[in-house]
């Protein structure tokens, strides 16, 4: 009797000592912190988003220059975008530098080219999204008129660019394009697009001019320099890729 007394006494202690209830028949509780290191959190959905994209209005050659561009997203909405415009490319920018028939009408020579940037506000949608953004762009440019005729003359062109771009993304990547297991196909499915939309602003141009031969002209009392402000605007059809 008295060994069974102190064995039942050493039980008794074992399981005290080790925090479980004698007579629980499940497995011991196992406590939690009550907040989980950010290390170890889920992405969130709403950070899980392309930052980057890279796309070309080659429309732009038909009008007033191609324009690459690149933009930075902060959020799902917020973007800033930066842009080149090579406007000596585009086929109707001779238009915009038309001088009267007696100067020369038609420039000869046309070299220029444009950068600028600006906020984008992506609004929310399921796959496809519209856009809006304010763009400011710089645009410098050398005109040539009456090439190897005694009264030759060049024009500088320094022109300042507010606009609104604006139209819509669509991916049509993930609509066309069949799914594959390799990652460079995957990429491509998932980051294609395609921007339709429309440039409208105003632009503001310091110029300046002279005769290219020295002594001509020296009765020609016409302003050698001054300002116009004139509206500009541009059709967009981008493609382009979001990573």
């Amino acid at each position: 009797m008295k060994n069974v007394l102190i064995l039942i006494l050493l039980v008794s202690t074992s399981l005290l000592s080790s925090g479980e209830e004698p007579w629980s028949s499940g497995p011991g509780q196992q406590n939690y912190p009550g907040q989980v290191s950010k290390n170890y959190k889920p992405k969130s959905a709403a950070t899980n988003f392309p930052r980057w994209a890279v796309h070309s209005n080659l429309l732009g050659f038909v009008q007033f220059g191609p324009v690459v561009s690149v933009e930075h997203s902060f959020t799902r909405n917020l973007a800033f975008s930066a842009h080149a415009r090579f406007s000596s490319l585009g086929a109707l920018t001779p238009i915009l530098y038309q001088a009267d028939v007696d100067r020369g009408g038609r420039p000869d020579q046309f070299s220029g080219i444009a950068f600028g940037g600006g906020p984008m506000w992506f609004f929310n949608t399921k796959k496809d999204k519209a856009y809006v953004g304010v763009l400011f762009e710089y645009e410098m440019s050398d005109v040539l008129y009456m090439e190897d005729y005694v009264n030759e003359w060049d024009r500088e062109n320094r022109k300042m660019i507010m606009m609104l771009n604006s139209g819509y993304r669509f991916r049509f990547g993930q609509k066309v394009i069949p799914g594959s297991g390799r990652k460079f196909g995957q990429f491509i499915r998932e980051g294609l697009f395609l921007n339709t939309g429309v440039y409208l602003g105003a632009e503001r141009n310091k110029y300046s001019w002279d005769y290219t031969e020295p002594g001509v002209g020296e009765g020609d009392l016409t302003p050698r320099e001054g300002t116009e402000i004139r509206p500009f605007g541009m059709l967009e059809v981008s493609v382009g890729m979001e990573f």
